[in-house]
Parts: C-alpha cells; sequence; structure tokens
C-alpha cells in the first residue's frame, strides 16, 4: 500500500514532531505508538540552563520548517503573575517569569489520556503533539513585562523575546523569524539572547542608541553565522528574522530596529509616538512617491527590506534616543499584534485602554500583555505574537547621560 502524505506532513515534521497533528501519520521512521524517540525531546539551548535562569527549550536536532529561500522575504507574517527582577529569554519558567507552553498535567486532546501531556508536549500514550513549549510564554523584570503566543494559524512560535533588569534598568527585545526561511524560529531565539545579554552586560558603558545598535549587529553576526551550522539546508534558505530593542537607564531611552516589529513611546497622557519604521516594500514606495493607500493595498506590502540572515547583506540597524519627559510606556510587538492595529492612533488607544482595565491587577504591564495578546487572538491570531511593556518614570534617576537621536 503507497501512504500518501496530507499538506501538513512537511511542515510537522520540520518542526520536529513525531505524528502529524492533521493526519496522525508518524513522521520518523522509528516513531512509536507510545512515547517519543530521544530526538524529539526538549532540551535546553545550551544542553543546560545557566545559573540563575532557564533558556527556552530546543529539539536536540536543531530541525525546522523547510521553505522556499529568503531572499528579500516577506515576514510571514497563563500562568500566575510573575514578580520579581527576573530575566527572560521567551524560555518557560524564566526567572521572574512564566512558561505557559505544553503544561503537564492536561490531557491529551487526541486520545484524552489525564495527564498524559509531558514536558515536551508531546503525550506519553498517544504520542501526538498537544503543544510546544514556546507556544506561549512570559516573563517580568521589574515592573516591565512581556508575553509571546503562537497565535490560531502557525503550527509553532517563531517569535523570541528577552526581558532583564530592575525597576528603571531594563532591557527589553523583540524578534520574529521569517516563516519563509528555515529554522527562523532558532534564528529569533539566538538573535534575541545574543542582543539581550550584550544590553545587560555590566561592562557596556556606550551612550544609549549605540549600546543598542552594537547589540544588534552582534545579533545580526549571529544570526548570519547560522547558515554555516547545523542543518545543511539552513544554507540553501538561510534563517532570518527581525529585531526591535530597548535600553531604558531611567529616563533615558535608547532604542533600534531592523526590520518590521515595532517599538513605540505611550506617554500616559498625549498621542503615541511611532519609534521606528518599518523596514518593508510599502514604507519604501511611499518614500518613493507612491499613494500611501495603493502601496498598503498592494500584496508586496508587508515584504520586509532589511532583516538579521546571511542573505540580508550589510545590516545597519536604525537607532535613536530620548528622555521621557513624563511617565508613561515602551511598547515593543511584532506583527502580530500591530497588523490589528495598523493606524498607530488606534494603537495607542487600544493599548491604553488595555493598561487602564490592568491598574488593579498585581502586575499590571503583565495583566495588560496577557489581554493585548488574547485581543490579537481573537481578532484572529493569524501570526505569532509577542508583545513587551515597560513602564519608564522620569523620576527616577538615571544612569547614564541624556542622548540625541542618531
Amino acid at each position: 500500500m503507497t501512504v500518501i502524505e496530507c499538506t501538513s506532513c512537511v511542515d510537522e515534521r520540520g518542526a520536529g514532531a513525531a505524528f502529524c497533528e492533521a493526519c496522525g501519520r508518524p513522521l520518523t521512521a522509528a516513531a512509536p505508538l507510545a512515547g517519543r524517540t530521544e530526538a524529539h525531546q526538549a532540551v535546553p539551548a545550551n544542553g543546560a540552563a545557566p545559573a540563575g535562569r532557564a533558556l527556552p527549550a530546543r529539539r536536540a536536532d536543531g530541525g525546522g520548517n523547510a521553505g522556499p529561500g529568503n531572499a528579500g522575504p516577506g515576514n510571514d507574517g497563563p500562568g500566575d503573575d510573575g514578580s520579581g527582577d527576573g530575566t527572560g529569554v521567551g524560555g518557560p519558567g524564566a526567572a521572574g517569569g512564566v512558561g505557559g507552553g505544553a503544561g503537564a498535567d492536561r490531557a491529551c486532546p487526541a486520545c484524552g489520556t489525564p495527564g498524559g501531556i509531558g514536558a515536551d508536549g508531546y503525550c506519553g500514550h498517544c504520542g501526538m503533539l498537544a503543544g510546544r513549549p514556546r507556544d506561549h510564554l512570559e516573563s517580568v523584570a521589574g515592573a516591565a513585562a512581556s508575553v509571546t503566543d503562537r497565535g490560531r494559524r502557525h503550527h509553532r512560535n517563531e517569535d523570541a523575546m528577552y526581558l532583564s533588569g530592575t525597576a528603571g534598568d531594563i532591557d527589553a527585545v523583540v524578534c520574529d523569524g521569517v516563516s519563509a526561511s528555515f529554522d527562523p524560529d532558532v534564528a529569533s531565539e539566538l538573535a534575541a539572547e545574543t542582543a539581550g545579554q550584550l544590553l545587560s552586560s555590566e561592562e557596556a558603558t556606550a551612550a544609549l542608541p549605540e549600546r543598542v545598535s552594537a547589540a544588534l549587529s552582534a545579533a545580526a553576526t549571529a544570526v548570519a553565522a547560522l547558515a554555516r551550522t547545523g542543518d545543511p539546508r539552513r544554507a540553501a534558505s538561510n534563517p532570518a528574522c527581525t529585531i526591535v530593542a530597548v535600553c531604558v537607564r531611567g529616563a533615558d531611552v535608547g532604542y533600534g530596529w531592523v526590520g518590521d516589529s515595532r517599538a513605540y513611546w505611550l506617554p500616559a497622557s498625549g498621542d503615541i509616538v511611532a519609534l521606528s519604521e518599518d523596514d518593508s516594500w510599502a514604507i519604501h514606495a511611499i518614500a518613493l512617491g507612491a499613494d500611501p493607500q495603493a502601496a498598503w493595498r498592494d500584496p508586496k506590502a508587508h515584504a520586509i527590506t532589511a532583516w538579521l540572515g546571511a542573505d540580508a547583506g550589510p545590516v545597519t540597524p536604525r537607532t535613536g534616543g530620548f528622555t521621557a519627559p513624563g511617565p508613561g510606556h515602551l511598547v515593543l510587538c511584532s506583527d502580530g499584534l500591530w497588523n490589528y492595529l495598523a493606524e498607530s492612533a488606534v494603537f495607542g488607544d487600544t493599548v491604553r485602554a488595555h493598561l487602564a482595565v490592568a491598574a488593579g491587577a498585581p502586575h499590571p504591564a503583565l495583566a495588560a500583555a496577557r489581554s493585548l495578546t488574547a485581543f490579537a487572538n481573537e481578532a484572529g491570531g493569524a501570526d505569532n505574537i509577542t508583545v513587551a511593556l515597560v513602564p519608564v518614570d522620569p523620576l527616577v534617576r538615571p544612569t547614564v547621560e541624556p542622548t540625541a537621536a542618531s
């Protein structure tokens, strides 16, 4: 008998599943009907978590979703309240954060076995994949919080985040993997980790925009190197992602980005300010004189013109800095959120409304980030969703001198 794979089999095999969620077909030659092969056990990125913080789980084989080459890619686009001064890289149970991915003690949705789902998201009885550790993750650092979620349409979460620091001293990074590339989830995770670690380094003494630029450039180098390591398919379709980051020291803010992940300044009152400008075909066309409405209706509108990856060419992050004149929030997000709120004014009103509702929560920023993520899922959840909310208070003494935008 000839067994034909369904249209979901290739994606599920590339994502590391032992069985196709759509048709139930075994995707590995030795895939058992009960349990999992060792190759699909989720393991920390370096085999063991460094002291003091947990890293996100990653498959031992480093596999990803095979796709067409990404030359000029388009960006295909709850747990308990955490507390403390934790560091999160989108990892389950990161210090100060909450991992809400594939939880144990859940009944398997495929066979109904109570408590059948293991920590890696597979059912120990039937072997079906019920969820991955990165499907939903949360992190807090001081008053700041971030949430990333798989959404409703994608089979895995290719976004990644980093959040670290204390009150008035916060570093945050949001990355969005380019789905047309191979291993976009690995690219986004590596970029977030690399940039975040540099931003948080005690040895960093440069002005904030320059510090952000150096961190993003280091992330670009690290992601580009993926094409020469691991799965040979990376060389044909280079792992790629976008990135946006902020570095907050008191009232002073440095920020930067590559791609179409966005950063905003939302003051306690007044209009929201878009700090980033998408590196996208539509923005480029509009800058050259195209009609904005026609440009945004074009099928190429969201194709990104800058990204991190071996085929991206020289990467020059765009950066800026400012001193907050009053209290407010920095908002970082992937297009899984802003695609439903493309206009800055509407985005600002929506975020402010969610912050107002969350004001009485034990951790307001975390509650607001959760509700914004739920909003995007309720709107369709067509892409992975990541949002970071960083409160800024000018009464907190700056740790560096104010800097001008670059």
